[in-house]
C-alpha cells in the first residue's frame, strides 16, 4: 500500500479507478458525480485538519456545509452510495494524502477529474502543466494585470499565472466554460488554491449576441463584466480553446469578422477573433493552435487580419505528442500584444520548435529520472523560454 501513499501527475488514476471499480461493480450510481463528491470531502478534511467522517449520515451533513461555503462546487449535498460501499471508498482514501504533493498532485488531480467526462471527445484536450507553466513565464503577469481564460476547462492556466507571480491577486483571475464540470471542478481548485475571489462562470464565450435564434436571453462575457462593474478589457488571455468542431449557428457567426460570408467556421478560429476583441490595447495573449491555422491556404486571410490587430510576437511548435492520448493533431502557441495602432514596418517573430514533447506516442509523461513530477518531465521548453526571453529584450518588447 506505502506506494499509493503519494498522488503525483500518474497516481492519482489509479486512486481514481480503484473508486470507480468500487461503485460501478457494488452499486450502480453516477461514478463520476460519487467519486467527485468523495474527493471534495476528502479535500476539505485535509485543508481543515479534520477527521474522516466515519458514516455516511455524517458524510452528508459535511458536504452540506461544504455547498454552502465552497458554492457551486456540487449538485447535490448527499451520496447516493450505501453505507457499505461509502465505508469501502473511505478504506481507500485513507490511504492516500490529496495534497502531500502541493500544487503538483492538485493540479494533477483536477486535469484528471475534468478529462474524465470525456471532453476529448469535444475536441477540448486539456493542456500539459509544463505548457501552461510555459505560456504563463513568457507572458510573465504582473501585479494588478487581469487575466481571462474564455475556455478556461480546470482553471489551470489561472492557477498557474497566480504561481508565477506575486502580484496577482484572486479577484484578477477570470474564467469561462461553457462545460459544466469544467466550471465546477475550476471553481472547486479555486476555493482550495485559496483563491476563492477568483471569477468563474459558465458561459459560452463565443456568443456576443444576448438572443439566440428562438428568442432566448444568453448570457455573454460583456453581461458578466457589467454585472461585476469590470469596466475595462483584459491585460492578458491564456488560453487553449477547442481544436475540433464547427459554429453553424448564423446569430454567432454574423457577429464576427472572421466569419463574414460563411454559413460555418471552426471555432478555435472564433476564438481568435473573440480574445483579441476582449484585449486591451498593448494587452499581450498566448493560444495554442492546430498548425493548419499557421500554414493553410484557406486560413491566409485569418493571418493577414491578425497581423492587422495585433504584433505576432513569436510561434512555438510542439510535438504531436503533447496532446496524447487524446490526439496527435500537430498544434503551436501563438503568442500576440494587442496594437494601439497601424503597423508601419518590418517587426521580426520569435520562432521556435519544442522537439520533446514530455510524453510518448500513448500519452504516458517521460520524465528525466526517477522522480517523477512536472518538474522532472523531459521536455526542452524551459531552453525556449530563456531564447524567448533573449528576443524579448533585443526587441524591446514591453512586457
Amino acid at each position: 500500500m506505502a506506494a499509493r501513499k503519494c498522488t503525483k501527475p500518474n497516481t492519482f488514476e489509479g486512486l481514481y479507478k480503484r473508486l470507480e471499480e468500487v461503485i460501478l461493480a457494488n452499486s450502480g450510481e453516477n461514478e463520476f458525480e460519487e467519486i467527485f463528491k468523495l474527493v471534495v470531502l476528502k479535500l476539505w478534511d485535509e485543508l481543515h485538519n479534520e477527521p474522516v467522517e466515519l458514516t455516511i449520515d455524517a458524510a452528508n451533513q459535511k458536504l452540506r456545509i461544504i455547498d454552502s461555503v465552497w458554492v457551486g462546487v456540487i449538485t447535490e449535498s448527499k451520496f447516493s452510495l450505501s453505507e457499505e460501499h461509502y465505508q469501502i471508498c473511505v478504506s481507500i482514501l485513507k490511504m492516500v494524502s490529496l495534497l502531500k504533493d502541493g500544487y503538483e498532485g492538485i493540479d494533477g488531480i483536477f486535469e484528471f477529474l475534468v478529462s474524465k467526462e470525456k471532453k476529448g471527445s469535444k475536441g477540448q484536450y486539456f493542456t500539459p502543466r509544463y505548457v501552461v507553466d510555459f505560456c504563463t513565464k513568457v507572458i510573465a503577469p504582473k501585479q494588478g494585470e487581469t487575466i481571462l481564460d474564455p475556455a478556461a476547462g480546470s482553471g489551470a492556466f489561472l492557477y498557474h499565472a497566480k504561481q508565477n507571480s506575486d502580484g496577482i491577486h484572486a479577484s484578477d483571475l477570470w474564467g469561462v466554460d461553457f462545460d459544466i464540470v469544467a466550471t465546477r471542478v475550476a471553481k472547486l481548485l479555486m476555493y482550495v488554491s485559496k483563491l476563492e475571489k477568483a471569477h468563474i462562470y459558465r458561459v459560452n464565450s463565443l456568443v456576443k449576441n444576448n438572443q439566440s435564434s428562438d428568442g432566448e436571453n444568453i448570457t455573454t462575457i460583456e453581461d458578466i463584466l457589467r454585472i461585476e462593474k469590470q469596466k475595462e478589457l483584459f491585460d492578458i488571455i491564456m488560453t487553449n480553446p477547442p481544436f475540433a468542431g464547427e459554429i453553424t449557428e448564423p446569430t454567432i457567426l454574423e457577429n464576427y469578422f472572421v466569419s463574414a460570408g460563411k454559413n460555418r467556421i471552426e471555432r478555435n478560429i472564433l476564438f481568435i477573433e473573440r480574445c483579441i476583441e476582449l484585449l486591451k490595447p498593448k494587452g499581450r495573449m498566448s493560444i495554442i493552435l492546430p498548425d493548419n491555422i499557421f500554414s493553410g491556404k484557406e486560413t491566409e486571410y485569418l493571418r493577414r487580419w491578425i497581423n492587422e490587430k495585433c504584433r505576432i510576437v513569436g510561434v512555438v511548435g510542439i510535438p504531436r505528442n503533447t496532446f496524447m492520448p487524446h490526439t496527435s493533431v500537430k498544434t503551436s502557441i501563438l503568442f500576440l500584444q494587442k496594437r494601439e495602432k497601424k503597423n508601419k514596418g518590418e517587426e521580426n517573430i520569435f520562432l521556435a520548435i519544442s522537439e520533446k514533447p514530455g510524453k510518448d506516442g500513448r500519452g504516458n509523461i517521460l520524465y528525466k529520472g526517477d522522480t517523477h513530477s512536472w518538474a522532472e518531465v523531459d521536455h526542452d521548453l524551459k531552453d525556449i523560454l530563456l531564447a524567448f526571453d533573449e528576443f524579448k529584450n533585443a526587441e524591446h518588447i514591453g512586457w
